[in-house]
């Protein structure tokens, strides 16, 4: 861009920087490069040569004030993009050279004489911001925090800055410009990942934020271990495992059965996402309830929870009740049932406290009752809690997706399938008939532009699948066989061009190239061109391309004399089609003398 390059000069940067700045204001395009990314690059610290530009921090500031003095909400949102480059300290990249401009003099680009004078330029920046949460409209106070948090640690870091970015983040945390959560996520990764890169005296002042932010009492205490699921508190200050925040689940649930009135102020919240760690609370306080006296009060917060409704923190009380009591959390769900709000959770509440053939059965009559439908399922797709099911309630799951008779559930039932018989199994076990019904499924051979297989894990589980049932049965390596050749190529069907179960296909001709090749050749011999004609050649000549992973062209796992009798039975034709075609491109040396170039040269 030539804006870029005319940057590039001390002189000319606030002019170039200004035509930036008015362009990207007026741009509707989403390239990196674009104008907003390349006037914002502009006010990146980088030092020398990764430095956008001659003009020190003092003249390039002035652009970004004046564009958050301006009435454009445009050019204040792209202000805060370019403060949010202009905080960056490690990690410096820059591509292209737009100061090499031909003979002219090479640009001094912009280099600290001291870190002080780098130090500045962070503080003036830092300052900016900070002024701004105060001045700006409409959510420009969230963005303009989120930048500010984004960055503390970094900042942070420089000494001479440290109180000023402490004063700022408790700015952000008093005046509920982000949620607490937010600004206490910041302060805990500082204390735990920077302890012992920082001062005392540093680490104080963050400790002090931290102790204003998250006091003793019970309601605060929920609130960052109940509410809040942190990565720090997973590991100790010595990176080993220890899940810290468990022991203060447990004294919060023992509060909370000590004085209900506790509990029952939290419950707003608890029956939402807002819980990140409520099925670890709701487990706990399960566990010390072994009179179950809390349940009702349970059901009745989460019947009433808003649109952010979660059954998380209820899950992990039924857990509970689960291992305790297997009969009475039966009888639970059960009565669930008649509970016309309540009993769409029963799902998600199964798979988050437990599966047995009782609770299979129960959903299965949700869903035939079209109370539920399958998506619901879709829990248990999660997990090995399936493997739970006996092999005979598991295939009334089976056969109830398949009837459903849509990609989803079949989808849903091949995932299902290769958890419950495939995975982790050395020697499989399939039965028969369902097996066959399942691979075969119509829905995963029709041709659609929606749901894409071979761009899920349902192309995976399909082909495994596959692959178990032939070696158990390989009778019906055929009669698989021509079903997916006579769907080969088509978008959207489980034998998409570039599907993992083209391998499957790959197997199958490999153990009988003679009868798959008398299927193939009689779809060759229709004339009548298409985009699976184009998908059939292209895996005869190339093999099944799939991730990184290579296959021969299935062409060189068939006999050569039976491909040179079908030319011979049409040489005019055949002959010209095959080499334009078919014939694979292997003409290294080493493989010359056996290869079907050279053969069908000689024919």
């Amino acid at each position: 861009m030539a804006l870029e390059k005319i940057a590039v000069w001390r002189e000319l940067f606030a002019d170039a920087a200004k035509l930036l700045l008015a362009l990207a204001e007026a741009e509707n395009e989403g390239f990196s490069n674009n104008a907003s990314g390349v006037f914002a690059e502009l006010f990146s610290p980088g030092p020398g040569r990764v430095a956008p530009t001659e003009a020190p921090p003092s003249i390039r500031l002035p652009i970004l004030e004046e564009a958050f003095a301006s009435g454009s909400k445009e050019r204040r949102a792209l202000a805060l993009k370019a403060c949010n480059y202009a905080l960056e300290s490690t990690d410096f990249v820059r591509f292209g050279s737009p100061e090499n401009q031909g003979l002219r003099q090479q640009a001094n680009l912009w280099m600290p004489k001291t870190y002080g004078e780098l130090w500045d330029a962070y503080k003036k920046v830092w300052e900016l911001l900070d002024n701004q949460l105060a001045r700006l409209p409409d959510d420009g106070p969230q963005e303009c925090a989120m930048i500010l948090l984004g960055r503390a640690r970094e900042i942070a870091g420089i000494p001479d800055l440290t109180e000023m970015v402490v004063e700022t983040v408790a700015t952000i945390a008093k005046n509920r410009y982000l949620s607490e959560k937010r600004v206490i996520e910041t302060v805990s990764h500082i204390l735990h990942y920077d302890s012992d890169d920082i001062p005392a005296e540093t680490r104080g002042l963050w400790q002090q934020l931290m102790d204003e932010l998250i006091t003793p009492d019970f309601q605060s205490m929920m609130k960052r271990y109940v509410g809040m699921d942190l990565l720090d508190d997973e590991f100790d200050e010595d990176g080993i495992h220890v899940d810290q925040a468990q022991p203060r689940i447990e004294e919060l649930a023992k509060q909370a059965l000590d004085n209900v009135t506790l509990l029952q102020s939290e419950l707003n919240w608890l029956v939402t996402t807002e819980a990140e760690k409520g099925y670890h609370f709701g487990h706990e306080l399960g566990k010390r309830d072994s009179e179950i006296s809390l349940l009702p009060t349970l059901l009745k917060a989460q019947r009433n929870a808003g649109e952010d409704a979660s059954a998380y923190f209820l899950g992990g009380y039924l857990r509970a009740l689960f291992e305790a009591e297997p009969s009475v959390w039966e009888a639970q769900l059960d009565a669930l049932i008649n509970d016309a709000k309540l009993r769409l959770l029963i799902p998600e509440l199964t798979y988050r406290s437990g599966l047995t053939n009782r609770a299979g059965l129960r959903l299965l009559d949700l869903a035939k009752s079209r109370i539920i439908n399958v998506n619901h399922f879709g829990f248990f797709a999660y997990g090995q809690a399936i493997k739970n099911l006996s092999s005979e309630v598991f295939a009334e799951w089976i056969t109830f997706l398949l009837s459903v008779n849509n990609k989803n559930s079949v989808s849903l039932a091949l995932n299902f399938f290769h958890r419950y018989h495939v995975f982790q199994i050395p020697k499989p076990i399939l039965p028969f008939e369902l097996t066959f019904r399942l691979i075969t499924h119509p829905a995963l051979f029709k041709e659609t532009d929606e749901s894409r297989f071979d761009t899920t894990m349902t192309a995976y589980y399909w082909a495994e699948i596959s692959r178990a049932f032939l070696h158990l049965y390989p009778e019906r390596n055929l009669e698989l066989a021509e079903l997916m050749l006579s769907h080969f190529g088509e978008d959207g069907s489980i034998v998409s061009r570039y599907s993992k179960t083209c391998s499957v296909l790959d197997e199958i001709t490999e153990k009988c190239p003679a009868e798959i090749w008398k299927q193939v050749s009689r779809l060759l011999e229709n004339h009548e061109y298409s985009s699976k004609k184009f998908a059939l050649e292209q895996w005869l000549r190339e093999g099944s391309s799939w991730g990184r992973e290579e296959t021969k062209p299935a062409l060189l796992r068939i006999p050569h004399e039976l491909i040179w009798d079908w030319i011979g039975e049409d040489t005019e034709y055949r002959a010209w089609y095959f080499a334009n075609r078919l014939v694979p491109k292997t003409l290294s040396t080493k493989e010359w003398e056996g290869s079907l170039v050279r053969g069908l040269l000689i024919h």
